[in-house]
């Protein structure tokens, strides 16, 4: 079978949705599929991602010149500084904008027709709703390829998204499969998304990274707490270092360490000054590949993600597959995920809780292991590449013969994913 993974363009090293494209695509690959990925926009020459998908023999392709997106790229930048600059204004820019990205990525629509022509997939697979999906999906449809689109977080989420979400919709009638990335993410879909009936359940794929040492606090004079994500408003970064402060002043032998890069960075740098942290906080940057990510997790003995809003995020399986305990916020589709074997859930944006859950898991050695041994088995269970790979083959199989028979081409019947009844959300 020929799949291709599609999306606007990689949007850097802490994009979760450009690496589950990237193992999708790996992954499969090595199981014996044809594999590429397509992208509107060239990515950076030094892209980890781009590294990944030349070491495994993925083609990767691209359908605007690099002079485009250079200037794509430079009028975005622009955009932003003029909607920081003048906030009153900020909406108006931001709609504006969008509007003009998404009649510019429509212009690709002819060369993306050529390009399905030429190549003839057997399966679409899209991720994520944004103005290059629309024209994704659009040339496919044209082209006779059955689409899948994977919904990597919560539909018309995150805030101020919603615009961009309104015109995705209209193109979702035109795919043959919806997919998410667990049980309680299908339901949002079926209660927001009128247009799908019936999303399938398709997790997350991770790597198994973890080799050599691994920390769990044996012994250890401090215990670290470690965050990996973007250092924005909605990953929460404030309030957990907040939250970190109360725990510290209880259980001076904290650390905690944070991986990432965003907006909030000098907030951050400013807070841990102000609550005298600073020798006890290490603002690791961006993880550039998948050894930078098993050292990072290897070095800490809980994660935390303390997020406002999320689907299912990938730091928290990278930090399951080393066997890490997990404090995070009950959103999105987190409790599926981390179940009270797992880790402990607290509500989103309430630092008390947060630090309550830090001190609980620093003072009890023994539940951090537990804890760390049942995330490492669900991982197994869960995200492996053997674990998944039939739900994912499964999809591809059912939307083929789904077309075949549309088109009078044969094929069975639509029948139930094959060869994935063992997989614990088979049946969600």
């Amino acid at each position: 079978m020929k799949i291709v993974f599609c999306k606007s363009g990689f949007a850097g090293p802490i994009s979760g949705a450009d690496a589950m494209a990237v193992t999708y695509a790996v992954e499969l690959k090595a199981a014996g599929h044809i594999t590429e990925v397509l992208l509107v926009h060239p990515p950076a020459g030094d892209d980890h991602l781009v590294a990944r998908l030349r070491a495994a023999d993925v083609p990767l392709v691209t359908l605007a010149s690099p002079l485009f997106s250079a200037s794509f790229g430079a009028a975005r930048r622009l955009a932003i500084r003029a909607m920081r600059a003048c906030s009153p204004a900020s909406n108006l820019i931001r709609s504006n904008s969008r509007k003009v990205v998404f009649d510019l990525l429509q212009r690709y629509h002819d060369a993306c027709c050529a390009y399905l022509k030429r190549t003839r997939p057997d399966v679409l697979h899209v991720l994520t709703p944004d103005q290059g999906a629309v024209m994704l999906i659009r040339a496919a449809h044209a082209t006779g390829v059955p689409i899948v689109y994977q919904e990597v977080g919560i539909p018309y989420h995150p805030p101020g998204f919603e615009e961009v979400y309104e015109r995705f919709v209209t193109v979702l009638p035109l795919c043959a499969g919806v997919a998410v990335l667990s049980p309680l993410l299908a339901q949002e879909v079926i209660r927001v998304l009128p247009q799908v009936a019936t999303p399938y359940v398709l997790p997350l794929m991770s790597q198994d990274t973890l080799n050599g040492y691994s920390r769990n606090g044996d012994g250890a004079e401090s215990i670290c707490f470690g965050f990996a994500g973007r250092l924005e408003y909605l990953k929460g970064p404030l309030e957990l270092i907040e939250a970190f402060a109360l725990a510290h002043k209880v259980l001076p032998g904290l650390e905690l360490k944070l991986a990432g890069s965003g907006s909030q960075r000098q907030e951050i740098f400013a807070a841990l000054r102000r609550l005298d942290l600073e020798r006890q906080c290490q603002l690791a940057g961006v993880y550039q590949d998948c050894n930078e990510r098993s050292k990072f997790m290897s070095s800490i003995d809980v994660f935390v993600l303390p997020s406002r809003t999320e689907g299912t995020p990938n730091a928290i399986i990278e930090a399951m597959v080393h066997g890490k305990p997990i404090i995070a916020t009950e959103v999105g589709g987190i409790p599926d995920v981390v179940s009270a074997d797992v880790g402990i859930l607290v509500p989103p944006n309430d630092v008390r809780a947060l630090a309550d859950a830090i001190k609980r898991l620093a003072a009890d050695r023994d539940l951090r292991k537990r804890m760390g041994q049942a995330a490492r088995r669900k991982y197994e269970q869960i995200f492996t590449p053997r674990a998944v790979m039939p739900l994912l083959t499964g999809l591809y199989e059912r939307v083929v013969n789904d077309q075949q028979n549309r088109n009078g081409g044969g094929g069975s019947h639509p029948q139930p994913v094959a060869g994935n009844g063992g997989h614990p959300w088979a049946n969600s």
